[in-house]
Order: structure tokens, then sequence, then C-alpha cells
């Protein structure tokens, strides 16, 4: 019996669906889609030699120029006919090719193809859609390791993911463990803890603007400190703390900045909840048998944790702290809402807060995108560093 790769078909058609569209915008020249169009034809005119007049639906797509959902419809047409000649086998694994076609399609458009587009825009000179761009080359990524402001930027995030990873996900831990034991009103608390993630993280952090403002903020009066302005002061905090002792500490040895510290603690905040709700659902698949057992042989309440718990635990803590890595060096709306000029030395300003700056307010999209590759190759780094160093340490079998 005749077979055929369909999935090649259904490929083919997805690559050519994007080549359209992007010619249409004006991201791909007129030849790139056109040489598209000529391997659906080719594509095509095989079907027909091997698939007779199941393969009609494929040849319809060659219309794609002129109606570019075509390339979509076509080949899912010709592959539907053509799959129903295949061995039992054979289209079992189409079928699946035909379900993960989609979600693989959503990711090419939305992921795939702008970072290619962002690579792509990283080596012209000046991109800003309005006038033709001179291709630059490397000069963006030359001048980006040059650029002070981007390296405090990128000091900037790294204390954000300092700080704000581990804090995170060791409060969560506490606070989990504490709402998985039997008490009064559980479920209020559990609700509690998740409400400030559901909310708005811009109508949060405007809340948290307010609760920081130093004539009637809600932390001055708690503190007694009136005054006190959280979110304009750019000192670092071990330079704080330690000018009492009579220890100096300048550059980034003085560490973020009280305003950037401010930013972390309402982020630590906002995003307790969801951390809390994955580490529950992990303690809840602990068997309580481990438990029982430890309490025969005497452990105490931090032994049973430390020794089961924890261990145990590992495979939702390392998911928690994989995401927080990743989602900590893509930090922007909170630090654009609580100070929205990058603070008085640009002690809050992050990666992806200057990339929007130099994209959306200097109008040099090439610039940006190459602070979006390099973003982009700092996290991929990290985290597969993270995998090969502390993946050994998870233990997935309870």
């Amino acid at each position: 019996m005749r077979t055929y790769p369909l999935h090649w078909v259904l490929g083919v058609g997805v690559l050519l669906a994007l080549g359209l569209y992007a010619q249409r915008l004006g991201f791909l020249p007129a030849w790139g889609a056109w040489s598209l169009w000529a391997g659906y034809l080719l594509l095509a005119l095989w079907g027909l030699l091997w698939g007779g007049w199941r393969a009609v639906p494929l040849v319809l797509g060659l219309l794609a120029p002129l109606f570019p959902p075509l390339a979509f419809l076509g080949p899912l047409g010709a592959a539907l006919s053509l799959g129903r000649t295949l061995p039992e086998k054979a289209q079992a694994a189409f079928y699946g090719w035909a379900l993960v076609w989609p979600a693989l399609a959503l990711l090419l458009v939305w992921q795939v193809f702008p970072t290619l587009y962002a690579f792509y825009l990283s080596l012209f000179d000046r991109v800003n859609f309005l006038r033709p761009a001179a291709f630059a080359g490397l000069q963006n990524y030359r001048i980006l390791l040059e650029d002070p402001l981007f390296w405090r930027a990128l000091g900037n995030t790294f204390w954000y993911v300092v700080f704000t990873v581990p804090t995170g996900l060791l409060l969560a831990t506490f606070v989990a463990i504490l709402l998985n034991t039997q008490v009064a009103f559980l479920g209020l608390y559990r609700t509690l803890f998740f409400l400030p993630y559901i909310t708005a993280l811009t109508a949060a952090a405007a809340v948290w603007r307010w609760i920081y403002h130093p004539e009637f903020g809600f932390l001055n009066w708690l503190l007694h400190t009136p005054g006190l302005d959280w979110l304009n002061t750019p000192t670092g905090v071990f330079a704080l703390l330690l000018r009492p002792l009579g220890v100096e500490l300048q550059g980034f040895l003085a560490g973020p900045s009280l305003a950037f510290v401010a930013v972390m603690a309402m982020s630590v905040w906002h995003f307790l909840g969801y951390q809390v709700v994955i580490l529950l659902a992990g303690l809840q698949a602990i068997p309580k048998e481990y438990y029982e057992a430890a309490e025969l042989d005497g452990a105490s309440f931090f032994q049973k944790h430390r020794l089961i718990t924890w261990p145990l635990l590992s495979p939702t803590t390392f998911f928690l702290f994989t995401l927080g890595l990743i989602g900590a060096f893509q930090v922007f709306t909170q630090v654009y809402v609580l100070t929205p000029t990058g603070g008085v030395l640009q002690d809050t300003l992050t990666l992806a807060f200057y990339l929007y700056n130099k994209g959306f307010r200097d109008s040099d999209f090439s610039y940006a995108s190459a602070i979006a590759m390099v973003t982009f190759l700092v996290i991929l780094v990290l985290t597969l560093v993270q995998r090969r160093l502390l993946e050994k340490r998870v233990n997935y079998e309870i």
C-alpha cells in the first residue's frame, strides 16, 4: 500500500502561509514568498502522482497567493483524504501530527517567527519602520557591550533574580506547609493568598505605589517613618545597612537600591499565591504514611519537613524555580508602574524596561531587538546551567 509523508504536507502548508502573511506585512521580500509557493507547487504535483484525486485539496492550496488561508486548508484536506489509504499504525501517527500541527503553527507564529525576525532586525541600523534601514551586521551588539545603561540594566535584573526567586520560593513553601494543615477557615486562607495573583498586575502596582507614598502612604504610617520616599531613594540597601557601622560601599557592591527593593517586595507579594497553589498540590501528593512513620521515630517538625517534605517536593520547587528565573529576567510591568522613569539614577532599570525604552520611546527597534536577543541568550544559558546543576538533585519518585 502506498504511503505518504503527511506531516510534510501539513508542514509545508504552514510555512507557506507564514511566508505569504510575512510578505503581505512587508517582513519578507516577494521572492521569499514566491519561492515557498514554488516549493508548494512541487509538493502538489508529487501528491497528484502518488495520491491521485485524493490530492486535489492540496492543489487548491496553489491559490494561496490570492487567499492565504488555503495554504492551511489545502494540505489539511489532502492529508485527511490520503490518510485513509494508510495502514492503521500510520493513520495513528497521522492523527497525532494533525492534532499537533495547530499548536505548532501557533508556536511558529507567536514565538519562533518573532524571535527570528527580532534577530533579523538587530542586524540593521536604527529600524523604525518609517524609512529604509541600512544593514549594520553585528554593530548593534558591539554598541550594546559598550553601553553603560545596558550593564546597569543587567546588574539590576541580576539583583532582582537573586532577591525575588529564592525569597518567593522559600516564603511560598513556608505558607504552603502552614496551609496544608487542618485548621479552621483553611479555604478562606487559601483564597486570600491567591487573590493577589488573580488581581491585574497594573492595578496591584498602582495600589502599592500609594502604599509607598512618602506623605500619606500606609507603609510610612505603619513604620513611623514619615517622609521616606521608598520609590525615589537610589542608595543601595547594603550601603544603607552598613553605613552605621562605618562601612561605605559603592557601585554594584552597594546592592540594589531601596526603590528597587520596594519593587521586589511588591513582586514577591503578587506572585506568592500562584507558587503557594502549586506547592500545595505537590504537598498533597506526598503520602501521609511517611510523616506518620517519622513521628513514630521521634522526628521533630523541622526534621520531618527537612528530610521528607523538601526532598519529595523537589520536582515542584525545581519547576517553580525555573519559571521564576525566566519570569524574573522579563520583569517590566511593576517596574514601569512604580517607577516610570527607571528610578532616580536608573536604579530600577531592567533589561525588559530598557528594551521598551529603546523600541517604543526612542523608536530604535534594531537596538531593542539586539537587547532582546542578548536577554534570550542569557535566559537560555542560565536555564541550561540550572538544569545541569539542580536537576540531579530532583527526586521524581515518591
